[in-house]
């Protein structure tokens, strides 16, 4: 009986030290979860923009080139954020820095994007601000699981190794080619944003504290591109908040070289989120008039 205990005690601290050693790695070595805890730790941010969404906006918002033209900005997007995630992330946000953001990006992507997905990123639900009661499923070794992976990438890949953020930015060098086709007659889902109840709620979190959304349909590979209708569209009539701009149409992509600025799966690598973000200051600089929306 008492070789059992001691064996039993012996599991358990190889345990503990296990998880301890596999969250320290993650922390420090992935990069979401070493992004999520410098968020979380900024020293008195005075940005003026804040970029929101999941990896398409991580990858594909250069905030260090809007930043120096002007338009101090950081980019809070997580590879694997839903919506709700970003709602937790913006109340935390405001809610620890004195210093309000004037403008919101948020950058999705309807052709990967489930707008009401009630699913939390795990290192955002592990590491709230809010009371969380912590249980079994928050395990690290379980919890994390998939970031292994992501760490065995960095080892054996060199474009990994290479990768880092910069302003919340994640940079890749790494280009994978687009073999898509187009595919024809593609309509931009303004029914698909309209209808999502976490973007009303970002837009009600928003106008609570005099912010200004800015949601970009984010460019993508040539078989998730449409054609073209309008400039842009609010979602919030009452308001006049929440406006769309479209930038996944058929010749905004010819911006893009096929073999050169993708990572992969419709994500911009470094060279394609600085052509990408050279737009977004058109939008910036020349927002949309009540003559161009459409509602």
């Amino acid at each position: 009986m008492t070789k059992f205990i001691t064996r039993l005690f012996l599991f358990m601290v190889l345990f503990v030290l296990i998880n301890i050693s596999y969250l320290t790695m993650v922390i420090n070595f992935d990069w979401n979860f070493s992004k999520r805890i410098e968020a979380l730790n900024l020293n008195f941010p005075k940005y003026d923009i804040l970029v929101l969404g999941n990896s398409l906006a991580m990858d594909g918002i250069d905030t260090e080139y809007l930043t120096d033209c002007g338009f101090p900005s950081y980019n809070l997007a997580l590879g694997g954020a839903s919506l709700k995630t970003n709602i937790i992330q913006l109340s935390e946000y405001l809610s620890m820095y004195e210093y309000k953001p004037k403008i919101v990006l948020l950058g999705l992507g309807s052709y990967l994007n489930d707008f009401d997905s009630e699913e939390i990123n795990p290192i955002v639900d592990f590491t709230m601000m809010k009371k969380k009661t912590y249980s079994l499923e928050d395990i690290p070794i379980f919890k994390f699981k998939w970031l292994f992976k992501e760490q065995l990438k960095k080892i054996v890949s060199k474009p990994h190794r290479d990768a880092y953020i910069k302003s919340g930015q994640l940079r890749f060098s790494k280009s994978v080619p687009d073999n898509t086709s187009i595919s024809k007659g593609k309509i931009f889902p303004i029914g698909q944003y309209r209808s999502s109840q976490s973007l009303k709620a970002i837009i009600d979190i928003c106008n609570s504290n005099k912010i200004k959304l800015i949601i970009l349909e984010m460019p993508g590979f040539r078989n998730t591109r449409h054609e073209k209708i309008n400039p842009c569209y609010v979602i919030d009539e009452e308001s006049g908040n929440g406006f769309i701009y479209d930038f996944n149409y058929y010749d905004f992509g010819s911006l893009f070289v096929d073999d050169e600025d993708w990572i992969g799966n419709s994500h911009l690598n470094e060279k394609g989120a600085i052509k990408f973000t050279k737009y977004i200051l058109d939008v910036l600089n020349e927002p949309c008039t009540i003559a161009q929306l459409c509602y």
